[in-house]
């Protein structure tokens, strides 16, 4: 599905979305994603998870943001690819940071994907709650990130970073995210803890109120 979605646009960046469902667990996040759902993809990187859900989900109505300038000009190229494979699917994307105001509207998902250990961590709890703050009512607030323990995989992604993003990441303990969903009255009502090849994930959704 990522090769038929990403075929032009820089040559290592495409390669990287092309792979990455082979290191990031899509098949247990999807489908906490209901078709026809709109959607917020928080640090959007070049799109893939916006995606893989065009794929899969009729009727999709998704906007993503990053600061990367790269990864934006490739998520707009692949749109392109899903106007043609997913014709119902409505998706943008935009060039914002964390920092700067997020797309207006409350949305039924908002997506926190390997975002949080990127942020500074003065500045997680705020990134987090600023995503609860865009969930329409009834909605689903969906975080995976990777796992500090054990050692060694957690190793394996900081060099990860090191070498891609060149950056020496933070991670956000889990049980700060899980107090932080609590904090804004939302449900944690899945948690899930995977491996995929070296690599550990660590999957919170979160459910606001429905209305009153």
């Amino acid at each position: 599905m990522a090769r038929r979605f990403y075929r032009t646009g820089p040559y290592l960046m495409l390669k990287a979305m092309h792979y990455r469902p082979y290191i990031c667990p899509f098949e247990a996040i999807i489908p906490h994603v209901r078709p026809g759902a709109s959607v917020l993809d928080v640090g959007s990187g070049a799109g893939i998870f916006l995606a893989m859900l065009a794929g899969t989900l009729a009727d999709l109505n998704g906007i993503g943001f990053d600061s990367s300038a790269v990864a934006i000009e490739t998520a707009l190229r692949m749109t392109d690819e899903a106007k043609l494979l997913a014709p119902k699917v409505k998706l943008r994307f935009l060039k914002l940071s964390a920092a700067e105001p997020w797309p207006e509207g409350r949305f039924d998902v908002v997506s926190l994907l390997d975002v949080l250990h990127h942020v500074h961590p003065a500045q997680q709890e705020s990134v987090f709650k600023q995503a609860a703050q865009h969930l329409a009512p009834n909605g689903t607030l969906i975080y995976k990130d990777m796992a500090d323990s054990p050692a060694i995989p957690a190793a394996m992604n900081r060099l990860h970073d090191l070498l891609l993003a060149r950056q020496w990441i933070q991670y956000a303990p889990i049980q700060d995210v899980e107090r932080w969903g609590r904090e804004c009255h939302l449900t944690l009502s899945h948690s899930e803890d995977l491996s995929r090849l070296w690599y550990h994930h660590q999957l919170r959704v979160f459910r606001k109120p429905p209305p009153r």
